[in-house]
């Protein structure tokens, strides 16, 4: 928003959410799902501090880390079967040594696993 030509204007960040709408829309998402959150990647605003309201008078809603910290957890299923996403693998002699994050299900030791 803070490119020499945008300059933060309204009219502009009217302009990205009209052209970026319907195809969020078809992809699934409801208006719902959606934050919108005019920032800089520049200068960082509206990133973790708000706006100077002298450069963005249009917006007085919440920063990005804001909407990311006040978004629901989901809760895991502990009785469901086991799903860890791979998320790095490293070799170690005669073994591989895999990485993941348990999404759901429980893992005790002891417990065989076949990925």
């Amino acid at each position: 928003m803070d490119e020499a030509t945008v300059g933060w204007k309204k009219a502009r960040w009217d302009q990205i959410q009209e052209s970026l709408l319907p195809f969020l829309h078809q992809c699934g998402y409801t208006d719902n799902d959606l934050f919108w959150v005019p920032i800089s990647g520049l200068t960082g605003a509206n990133i973790i501090e708000p706006a100077d309201r002298q450069v963005c008078s249009w917006y007085s809603g919440p920063t990005l880390l804001e909407i990311l910290d006040n978004l629901p957890i989901e809760p895991r299923n502990a009785e469901a079967s086991l799903r860890i996403p791979i998320l790095d693998k490293m070799k170690d002699s005669n073994r591989t040594i895999i990485f993941g994050k348990v999404e759901q299900g429980t893992v005790r030791l002891g417990d065989r696993l076949a990925v």
